[in-house]
């Protein structure tokens, strides 16, 4: 029973990864090249990742903690309680400030004309955040696999 969950818990957490981080980072990639009819079908094309991935994530979560309880794991691990935070930041970033900027830069390359981004389109691209903020959610990612295969503390 106990190896159905953990595959559970796995399966959930690679496809949680598959549609948010994947497509995001094409969606990213899109915008880079202000082309704008590219970024209007990419950004159509990517628009339901988080919509599939952000419940993906949290299935993961709740799946993971009833693996850990039925494994005997305490839930209050040291590694189990860096886990949770890990994945609340990750929760954070990517709604408070990916999916807003994905959406903010799919709604404005729809108004903006073929040749050439607006100026407003291309500041919300050049967004001096997103860099950081992609580093920051990959090194997030990083972490939390981190912690749930070394477990480490």
């Amino acid at each position: 029973m106990t190896i159905g969950i953990y595959f559970l818990h796995v399966l959930f957490a690679f496809a949680a990864i598959a549609f948010l981080v994947v497509p995001g980072a094409m969606m990213e990639m899109a915008a880079h090249t202000h082309d704008v009819p590219f970024i209007r079908r990419a950004f159509k094309i990517g628009k339901f990742h988080a919509q599939v991935g952000g419940p993906l994530a949290l299935l993961a979560a709740v799946v993971g903690l009833i693996l850990a309880w039925r494994s005997g794991v305490t839930l209050t691990a040291g590694w189990l309680v860096a886990s949770y935070i890990v994945f609340v930041l990750i929760m954070v970033l990517g709604i408070g400030y990916h999916s807003r900027r994905e959406m903010r830069i799919g709604s404005l390359a729809l108004a903006s004309p073929d040749g050439a981004p607006t100026s407003e389109l291309a500041a919300a691209i050049n967004d001096p955040l997103s860099g950081p903020a992609q580093w920051a959610s990959a090194l997030l990612w990083i972490l939390l696999i981190w912690l749930m295969v070394a477990k480490p503390f």
